[in-house]
């Protein structure tokens, strides 16, 4: 027996005043993205003429595309080729995300790798697809949520992804804003951030009923210079709610006023109070944006909705399915069971240890790398990266979901020059019992570091052959030595430097001066960004010209938005020389990224060699 019914009606209902909601809120806040504040917006400025495109929606358009395109399960293996195929927007976790895929880094170490921007709002910003797809069944939303944000987020990103999907899908049934927080707060470990950051919101309001002022308290508290840092703009997303007396208009505008990611922010608010109560928003809030749904340039290949009505009623006919797929116990009455006339799934399948779902303890090292006919995974060591010459240990989950016991042969494939043990396998998978083999692999001890290189895996089973992919990165080497202070002149290395192996573009900073000196080879004559932060002073040279000086104040490791730690240099194809000069101080990290300014991906192709001593 189901343990709650919604009536079709008003579900559709809900769901179309959350995508309103959404719009109506990003429209507000998107020309002041990024502003301080506190704002003083009660409306639109400038007033629109239809909805600003914002990828907070354009996301789960594509999400929900591919759904209807490929069918259940929802899994994250299915969201990143979404992302390969369809997203062309590369700030931040986006550009992380997608580098680590091309890399055949796939998530959830995606999302934990080598990134800056895990705390990012990324999957916080989409999570109503999740919560319209599990009406009222906040555990599912929040699962489906998790797949979802550990493509490129991990810790706080995912947790904050989770609150909202559980907020949300809670909000279909349940309309008391106290019950509801207290919901979507139990859904994550209280010692996190943003848990901290919400409670504190509450409390503060209580204490103090002055949005202005709570604010204030949050940024001293929980703010962080990076203003899409995820803790401090759910706290405005909440200060916005409990600031807004009921009324719309003032709660979204409350949030924005904020300041921050205010599109986001929003964006997220409105689609939360048009779940709540579809009619709350106003017709002069909806008149300006129309009901055309307009999509970012970013993404491409996409073929979505024409308006914000037809998204829903594609959103509304798949939840029956979605619910009836993971046997939920949340009914849709009278709800169509097919989407233009085509299945979505098989057989009914629990949430839970088929292989598929992550498990909320899953390692950040794990890549899921296929869900058939077969799931494998591949789970690196803790660093991911690997040190060439140095054997090391990654560990090959098998999972067998086709309902029969099967024999397996597997061989693994390094590349030429690679050394692996044991590399071939024949072993039975039977249903249900998850094999794990494990695979020592050495990167050659040459000088010359290619990301990525590629461990094919060949199977065959009953007379079928295939092929999984994953990717290997090696560590990137560097002379670092000791200096005696700041120069016009670029330092040059002893014949004792040490080299170091840095296993992401983050390296460990010690105390006192050093200087750092890198090679790279260009594929070809290009525009770079390069990118280069620390917590204290820096200056850069590309081969003898210094191109970037600064006194570590700003750390936000974004190529759209550098400051003055980035400068675009045209550089030929072929071997450059990077050296750093990194003043006195204790702690901290170096960061360094070369990337594309018009894009604001990062440049791949990269190879990397041991420098150089003098010459």
């Amino acid at each position: 027996m189901p343990h709650s019914i919604l009536p079709f009606a008003a579900y559709r209902e809900k769901v179309l005043g959350c995508w309103l909601g959404k719009a109506v809120g990003g429209t507000l806040g998107g020309p002041v993205e990024g502003r301080p504040g506190p704002l003083h917006l009660s409306y639109y400025d400038p007033v629109p003429e239809r909805m600003l495109p914002n990828d907070d929606l354009d996301l789960q358009v594509v999400w929900l595309e591919t759904i209807r395109r490929r069918g259940l399960p929802i899994d994250r293996r299915l969201l990143a080729d979404a992302w390969l195929a369809h997203v062309l927007l590369l700030p931040d976790e986006y550009g992380v995300a997608c580098r680590n895929l091309a890399w055949g880094i796939y998530p959830p170490a995606s999302g934990s790798y080598d990134s800056g921007f895990t705390a990012g709002m990324g999957a916080a910003i989409r999570t109503e697809l999740w919560a319209c797809l599990a009406p009222g069944d906040p555990n599912l939303a929040a699962v489906l949520a998790r797949e979802d944000a550990c493509v490129d987020h991990a810790g706080e990103g995912v947790w904050a992804a989770i609150f909202l999907a559980t907020l949300e899908s809670a909000a279909f049934l349940e309309s008391d804003r106290e019950a509801l927080l207290d919901r979507a707060e139990a859904a994550i470990p209280s010692d996190s951030r943003v848990a901290r950051a919400v409670g504190d919101a509450r409390r503060w309001w209580r204490e103090m009923a002055d949005w202005r002022a709570v604010r204030e308290r949050l940024l001293a508290e929980h703010g962080r210079q990076n203003f899409t840092d995820v803790a401090q703009n759910l706290a405005f997303v909440v200060l916005g709610w409990l600031a807004g007396g009921g009324d719309f208009g003032t709660a979204i505008s409350t949030a924005v006023n904020c300041g921050a990611d205010t599109d986001c922010t929003g964006a997220t608010l409105g689609a939360l109070l048009g779940i709540i109560d579809p009619a709350s928003i106003g017709a002069e809030w909806l008149k300006p944006i129309g009901r055309d749904l307009v999509l970012s340039p970013g993404m491409v290949a996409a073929h979505h909705a024409a308006t914000l009505d037809d998204f829903t009623d594609r959103v509304a006919t798949l939840a029956a399915d979605v619910l009836r797929f993971y046997s939920s116990g949340v009914v849709i009455a009278d709800a169509p069971t097919r989407h233009a006339g085509r299945a979505i799934g098989t057989e009914p399948r629990q949430v839970g240890p088929e292989g598929i779902m992550l498990a909320p303890d899953a390692a950040a090292t794990e890549s899921l790398l296929a869900t058939e006919p077969l799931v494998v995974t591949l789970v690196y060591p803790p660093d991911v990266a690997l040190r060439p010459g140095e054997p090391a240990e990654l560990a090959l989950r098998l999972y067998n979901p086709t309902g029969d016991d099967l024999g397996i042969w597997l061989s693994a494939r390094p590349p030429d020059g690679w050394t692996i043990a044991p590399g071939e396998f024949h072993l039975p998978l039977r249903v249900g019992a998850p094999e794990t083999i494990r695979l020592t692999v050495a990167p050659p001890a040459d000088a010359i570091r290619r990301a990525p290189s590629t461990l094919d895996l060949r199977f065959k089973a009953r007379g079928l052959r295939w092929c999984v992919t994953a990717g290997l990165v090696v560590t990137t080497p560097w002379l670092r030595w000791a200096a005696a202070g700041s120069t016009e002149s670029c330092p040059e290395p002893p014949d004792d430097a040490t080299l170091v192996e840095a296993a992401s573009h983050y390296l460990p900073l010690i105390d006192g001066f050093h200087a750092y000196r890198a090679e790279f080879k260009l594929p070809h004559a290009f525009t770079a960004r390069y990118v280069v932060q620390a917590p204290r002073e820096v200056q850069v040279w590309l081969g003898g010209n210094l191109v970037i000086r600064h006194g570590g104040r700003y750390l936000v490791p974004a190529f759209h938005r550098p400051g003055d730690t980035g400068r675009d240099v045209t550089l030929e194809s072929g071997w450059h020389r990077l050296t750093i000069f990194v003043g006195d101080g204790s702690g901290g990290e170096l960061f360094v990224g070369i990337g594309d300014g018009e894009t604001w991906g990062w440049l791949r192709g990269v190879e990397w060699r041991v420098p150089t001593v003098g010459g």
